[in-house]
């Protein structure tokens, strides 16, 4: 009796894979080795792996990328365990949005990152110290002390591969009205001089959405785009105000960074309706305060496309869009071979389904992802309600 040889370490056969980087929506097997995707085929032999899955029935997508989150898990209060809240939803890269600063990452990118499975990257805030503080002062940039363009810039610059921007909070509880254009001209200037990437949180902004987007070139980023404050991307009649339309035309990012409260259902219908969907799809993970539900990336690709956005846009929208928004496309965002070995797989649940904004608007939707395994780096790291292996320390 003759054997297949094993010649890759897992194999996931029998499901559907929708890759919109590569524009595949059909039946296809996918074999990993050595932690990147060996190869996609319509079948791959399950006894040429050392672990083979049979996932027929089920949604195979590249691992989600979280634009968006607070990984800095014992450096703020607020922040989360990567492994437990996105590895459970089929995301594998978070993006950590400013929960540190030039003072103190290195705790983030040495110790706290290291020690877990998801692939953790950063955006720098441009207050020294981050979200250190933050609840205790409410936001960060107070005292503009906290502010030095330049060794924002040299953080950055000295990390590539970690630290891909820099992140201002542009709300009333984080920056006086009074002091609002300084920080957002601190804040570009260290984007520009580290050659990186601009973020700009607009819910709440002390100042108008207008002013804000003048400072935000090809590349940047709104996040918490589509919020309900008086200052959104709508105007008094419901329409997209010329000046977010023109920011979006000359390739500003409008990231959701949903937060439970950062997202207005009835703003991001209009948006959707007049053909302005979110570029990217992203949680704002954090430990929200009572009665605020924070949804992972399964559920927001669930919502979005209940509110009409066709499910691989959702889902280009938390993979190959956001891989291209960091420059990272060339090994994340598809399971093209050769690529990062990172995928989520989903059984497409049939039913009803119902998920809330703060304004108490609700959106229905008869199909939700629902999580059945997830591969980081070539290996199942959740599956079916369990961590396999969490980082270690």
């Amino acid at each position: 009796m003759t054997t297949t040889p094993e010649i890759y370490d897992l194999a996931l056969t029998g499901g559907t894979l929708l890759d919109p980087a590569q524009g595949i929506h059909d039946r296809r097997d996918i074999a990993f080795k050595d932690g990147l995707v060996a190869l996609v085929a319509q079948h791959i032999d399950p006894t040429s792996a050392s672990m083979s899955v049979d996932v027929s029935g089920k949604l195979i997508t590249p691992g989600l990328i979280d634009l968006h989150g607070h990984f800095y898990h014992g450096g703020n209060g607020s922040a989360v365990h990567a492994d437990e809240k996105c590895l459970s939803a089929g995301t594998t890269t978070g993006v950590d949005a400013g929960s540190a600063g030039f003072l103190n990452y290195g705790a983030m990118r040495d110790y706290v990152f290291p020690a877990h499975r998801t692939r953790l990257l950063a955006f720098l805030h441009i207050g020294a110290v981050g979200l250190a503080a933050n609840r205790v002062l409410g936001g960060g940039l107070h005292d503009m002390r906290v502010i030095d363009v330049d060794q924002t810039a040299d953080a950055i610059k000295d990390n590539p591969g970690f630290c891909f921007g820099v992140k201002v909070r542009m709300h009333y509880n984080a920056v006086a009205r009074w002091n609002a254009p300084e920080a957002m001209k601190q804040a570009r200037a260290a984007a520009d001089q580290s050659g990186s990437r601009l973020m700009v949180h607009v819910s709440g902004t002390p100042i108008p959405l207008p002013q804000v987007l003048e400072y935000l070139g090809p590349g940047d980023i709104v996040t918490h785009a589509f919020n309900g404050d008086h200052e959104s991307i709508l105007d008094r009649n419901g329409k997209v105000r010329p000046e977010v339309r023109a920011a979006a035309e000359r390739g500003v990012i409008m990231d959701l960074a949903h937060a439970g409260v950062h997202c207005d259902f009835e703003v991001a219908k209009a948006a959707l309706q007049q053909e302005l969907p979110p570029d990217t799809i992203s949680t704002d993970l954090h430990v929200p305060p009572p009665g605020r539900t924070v949804y992972l990336m399964n559920d927001l690709i669930s919502q979005f496309h209940a509110m009409g956005l066709p499910l691989k846009d959702a889902v280009a929208a938390s993979t190959s869009r956001p891989a291209e928004v960091l420059g990272l496309q060339d090994s994340l965002g598809s399971l093209a071979p050769g690529m990062s070995g990172d995928a989520a797989v989903y059984d497409l649940r049939e039913g009803r389904f119902v998920w809330h904004d703060s304004a108490a608007n609700k959106v229905e939707g008869k199909v939700r992802l629902d999580t059945f395994l997830t591969v980081r780096a070539g290996e199942v790291a959740w599956k079916e309600g369990r961590l396999t292996q969490m980082g270690q320390c």
